[in-house]
């Protein structure tokens, strides 16, 4: 049974990696701001703890929290993310902070304080939970991208550094789920008097439209829970099939093509062509 930290476990694949680990036997806590639902576990018996990522003190406060109750913490998984649409001449500081703080600062908060828990155990996993958009540019999304390109990379140092010590790192990378961030993309409005608020209409439709077939956050758990069972576990792995095809075409072409694709992407966009963009 092993003593793992889960953040953003109150919701979307936060929530179904908690509760796959729980229904595996292991100890199981989760971090967020709010706790999730009475019910959420089932019979399971996963602990709360109080997490706000923005906050160094609540991080170092979550994982000393863990290391006491339980005597150990063998797995951190870092699921919380956030997100939001805004092009790139229009997006705020304050914009850009945010998803850098939650998504970036606060798990590598996480990794600083687990760490040396891990290290006095013996070994440990960490799980940094991107998305494929770490390797593939969204445009309208370029913020959100840059931070999971952010936290792909330091997880890459991560495991190099750590590497004789037990602790394995590795980079999940989902592609679309349904989760509470993906389901409020279509109500998600350009900045008023922007320039792209047409295009921001279409792009509305087109994730209604995607969001049809989005995946079941069970089977990014999945995934993520084999990480942490792993004796040898991978870098990097994507979830999701429309996440592998994504990364497919993106791997198969030259710099200047994913630069061509890009803006053929927003051309259609802007066109109102509300088809699928992948």
């Amino acid at each position: 049974m092993a003593a793992v930290l889960v953040t953003g476990g109150s919701s979307g694949i936060g929530l179904a990696t908690a509760r796959r680990l729980a229904a595996d036997g292991d100890r199981v806590f989760y971090g967020s701001r709010t706790a999730a639902p009475a019910g959420s576990f089932g019979d399971a018996d996963v602990m709360h703890v109080p997490l706000d990522l923005a906050d160094p003190a609540s991080c170092e406060a979550a994982v000393r929290g863990v290391a006491a109750a339980a005597g150990r913490l063998d797995a951190l998984v870092n699921c919380a993310g956030t997100g939001g649409l805004a092009p790139l001449e229009e997006a705020t500081d304050a914009d850009a902070h945010r998803i850098f703080e939650v998504n970036v600062f606060g798990p590598m908060r996480l990794v600083r304080a687990a760490v040396p828990v891990m290290r006095a155990g013996g070994g440990g996993r960490i799980v940094n939970v991107t998305s494929v958009n770490d390797i593939a540019p969204a445009p309208f999304g370029g913020w959100y991208s840059a931070s999971k390109s952010a936290l792909m990379s330091l997880s890459y140092v991560l495991g190099a550094e750590l590497a004789g010590t037990g602790i394995a790192v590795t980079v999940v990378a989902p592609g679309l789920f349904r989760t509470a961030m993906s389901e409020a993309m279509p109500s998600q409005l350009a900045p008023p008097g922007s320039r792209f608020a047409d295009a921001f209409e279409t792009l509305a439709r087109a994730s209604a439209q995607r969001l049809r077939t989005a995946g079941d956050p069970d089977d990014a758990a999945r995934v993520i829970a084999d990480c942490v069972r792993s004796d040898s576990p991978p870098a990097r792995v994507v979830a999701g099939e429309d996440g592998v095809a994504m990364e497919n075409a993106v791997r198969a072409a030259t710099p200047e093509e994913l630069a061509r694709m890009l803006g053929e992407a927003v051309g259609k966009l802007t066109a109102g062509n509300d088809e699928t963009l992948t």
